[in-house]
């Protein structure tokens, strides 16, 4: 049994250090809404939209921005932030990242961005924020936006992706899912009862779908999607 465990642990090891390397410069993001369910509206958007970003953390205050962003593991590429915010506001947030940490851009988000709050905080904000948009913005100008920010010229001009013609099967799925705790394609079809030839098929329209050139890109999209 502990020989199978140390097989097994190498090979995710391996196909680990695969996923990385794939979805390393993906820009890292952080949210900060205080209503909950709003911060986890976007991230939810963002995930099942495939962006190529990675989301470090969502808070609901810029207290807990803030205390998240000590840990430099935790720094993301770029914030976005609700400006309308109970306490320490958007806006404060953003002067106080600026200061901190002046490699990180901030982008406010706002659900009244009208003509009277550009006259009343048109030059605090022009001079917190990298931008600042709509709550409501297409999430493909979300993702472009984030990708402008942070100097990522590939998610700048991101075109999105189809979420129906990505969409796997469960049988795709599983090989994937297998391909991702380091099983070979004989021990795969072996337990799903299929043949080699047949495991082959299903991962080749995986990758089909998903527009993956490996495996372990493959496997890197489903698991920053929480697919497996």
């Amino acid at each position: 049994m502990q020989q199978w465990e140390n097989v097994y642990s190498g090979a995710r090891s391996r196909l680990m250090g695969g996923i990385m390397r794939t979805i390393v410069n993906d820009p890292t993001l952080g949210i900060v809404d205080n209503d909950p369910l709003v911060a986890s509206a976007i991230q939810s958007l963002l995930v099942e939209a495939c962006a190529p970003i990675r989301i470090l953390w969502t808070v609901t205050s810029a207290e807990q921005a803030l205390e998240a962003m000590r840990d430099s593991a935790q720094r993301p590429q770029a914030v976005l932030t609700d400006i309308a915010m109970p306490g320490m506001n958007g806006s404060e947030l953003a002067h106080h990242i600026k200061e901190q940490h002046p490699d990180i851009a901030v982008i406010g988000i706002s659900a009244f961005l009208d003509d009277e709050n550009e006259k009343r905080y048109g030059a605090q904000w022009s001079d917190a924020f990298y931008a600042i948009i709509p709550k409501e913005i297409p999430t493909i100008q979300l993702v472009r936006i984030i990708g402008k920010a942070t100097g990522n010229d590939e998610v700048a001009s991101w075109t999105g992706k189809s979420m129906n013609s990505m969409r796997l099967s469960g049988k795709e799925l599983q090989i994937i899912a297998g391909y991702a705790r380091g099983f070979t394609t004989s021990t795969i079809a072996r337990q799903l009862n299929i043949s080699e030839a047949s495991v082959k098929t299903y991962a080749r329209r995986a990758f089909e779908k998903l527009h993956a050139h490996s495996r372990a890109e493959a496997v890197a999209m489903c698991v920053r999607n929480g697919w497996i």
